[in-house]
């Protein structure tokens, strides 16, 4: 039997797809299915962001998982598979927590949440001509049964120029995973509603043996793709400790709690981290709220920033914009904050409601969500009607925020001087600022791109 695994790319509003020649990172999820898939089974890999999907493949099940805005790409090919006679699984994110008919409307079967426990009965299935439709896991897999994945399956990464070019290698972060979930209760977040607020973590064996892997490939530059690596501070220390030895350099989204705790925070330093990416959303506990984040603590950012900065620990900071309780004065407030506080890099976003997600639920009972096309759910478009601001003043004050925050003058109250700890990435995240600037000049609108 033949498995062809695909990961969608995702339309721009002009009906073209989001390409690139080069990403910092690859994926796991294809990997993982792969390594899944019974030996008898020939399996081929296509992650569009780079490669170009083969319609007329010869398989004779095809599996597409999906989030956020690829949802739209991830049907229509479907669509064109099935046409062609072939047999479609979807799975992921987005099709595990939204409406289940939608998916089924352009596929034969579905992998809700985990596929560890159901994606080998769901191939005999379709293999032998049943089908259960719906395949869902009765339990969350045990960290233990995440397999092994290949490394050489990686799609984005490009081995040749990885092997010949030391800014490459410089660049590319090998992607790891320490836990799946999110105990947290933000109304807004996919993942805590997928993983309906239950959190594993690995052994730090496990983790360790991927990190040796890695390093027998050449890298040392690793992503670690938890959403929340910290979520058990225990867990957490222990793997630091054991990091520390391999001589890695690492970056990850993580909570602003790691500042808080300086134990786990000098552990994080001394095992290589470089860089986080934080959602700190707003500078504004009453926003928060609203969201179900108001133990950020924003009024201990300052102190939290400092911390990380002392160690050497570069901050993206993600920040919403758009949400209630936000009126235009939100921009210039936000742009001073980032600034006084160095932040490294800064993504910004609209509220996006998920379908499944309580923060859909709440928008849709108050009539508030005006963009069904699930293609535009990519975080910079206008989903929602803001209440403290006019769609154009929300329009304006994000291209303009991104434009002020990138300028060169910010960049170097930001960046500049280079500190004595990490100089060589904090140099990679001035490199990265100036692109950033030179893209921005070149386009005017940062609206739904960037983010």
């Amino acid at each position: 039997m033949r498995l062809y695994l695909i990961s969608p790319t995702h339309y721009q509003r002009d009906g073209r797809l989001v390409k690139t020649t080069r990403y910092w990172t690859s994926g796991l999820t294809m990997p993982t299915l792969k390594a899944l898939t019974p030996k008898d089974w020939s399996v081929r890999i296509t992650d569009e962001l780079v490669g170009e999907v083969d319609l007329d493949h010869p398989c004779d099940v095809v599996a597409i998982g999906a989030m956020g805005p690829q949802i739209a790409r991830a049907y229509d090919l479907a669509d064109a598979f099935r046409a062609r006679g072939r047999k479609v699984v979807l799975g992921g994110t987005w099709v595990s927590i939204a409406p289940h008919e939608r998916s089924l409307e352009h596929a034969d079967a579905i992998v809700v949440g985990e596929a560890e426990r159901v994606w080998a009965e769901c191939l005999a299935d379709l293999a032998a001509g049943r089908n259960r439709t719906i395949y869902r896991a009765d339990a969350w897999v045990d960290p233990a049964e995440i397999p092994q994945v290949d490394y050489r399956d990686l799609q984005l990464i490009q081995f040749d120029r990885f092997r010949i070019s030391p800014v490459y290698r410089q660049y590319f972060h090998w992607p790891v995973v320490f836990s799946r979930g999110c105990p947290l209760p933000c109304s807004y977040c996919a993942v805590q509603t997928f993983y309906r607020r239950s959190y594993r973590t690995r052994s730090p064996d496990a983790v360790l043996d991927d990190v040796r892997r890695i390093k027998s490939l050449g890298g040392n530059k690793l992503l670690f793709l938890d959403d929340n690596p910290i979520a058990d501070p225990d867990a957490a220390k222990e793997l630091f400790r054991r990091l520390i030895p391999e001589k890695i350099i690492w970056t990850s989204q993580c909570t602003i709690d790691i500042a808080r705790d300086p134990e786990l925070l000098d552990l994080a330093a001394r095992s290589g981290c470089v860089a986080l990416s934080i959602g700190l959303e707003s500078i504004d506990q009453g926003v928060l709220k609203k969201v179900r984040k108001g133990f950020n603590l924003p009024k201990h950012y300052a102190d939290d920033l400092k911390a990380l900065r002392d160690k050497g620990i570069l901050v993206i900071a993600l920040m919403m914009v758009g949400l209630d309780g936000q009126d235009a004065s939100v921009f210039q407030h936000t742009l001073d904050f980032l600034t006084r506080n160095k932040i490294a890099l800064v993504k910004l976003f609209t509220p996006a409601p998920y379908p499944g997600t309580v923060f859909y639920d709440e928008m849709r009972s108050q009539g508030r969500i005006r963009d069904d096309d699930w293609a535009h759910y990519d975080y910079g478009s206008l989903l929602l009607s803001p209440t403290g601001m006019s769609d154009d003043t929300l329009r304006a004050g994000f291209d303009d925020t991104y434009r002020s925050f990138y300028s060169l003058e910010s960049i170097a109250r930001r960046m500049l001087p280079l500190p004595r700890r990490n100089w060589a990435e904090h140099a990679a995240y001035v490199l990265a600022n100036v692109k950033t600037h030179l893209y921005l000049r070149n386009n005017p609108s940062a609206w739904g791109t960037i983010s």
